[in-house]
């Protein structure tokens, strides 16, 4: 049921979703490792709502992956 309480007690941003540009490296089963803005980020699996756009390149693979921003700018900020 929805109630003000609820709404206002969740943090900010977490239902806002972005999409991230970015080369995967490696993926085991609970997480994958991107390389983004020349950084190495593990992210855990169960943040990544959907991934699409897998294009091959010479040695790498890019990728886009749907994020929420709230757990996005917790661990890539």
């Amino acid at each position: 049921m929805f109630n003000l309480k609820s709404v206002l007690s969740r943090p900010y941003g977490y239902y806002d979703y972005i999409w991230i540009d970015c080369i995967l490296i490696r993926e085991t089963q609970k997480a994958i490792l991107i390389d983004f803005d020349d950084r190495k980020i593990w992210l855990p699996k169960a943040w990544v709502v959907r991934t699409k756009n897998a294009r091959v390149g010479k040695n790498h693979v890019t990728i886009s992956i749907r994020i929420s921003l709230y757990n996005w700018t917790k661990k890539a900020l």
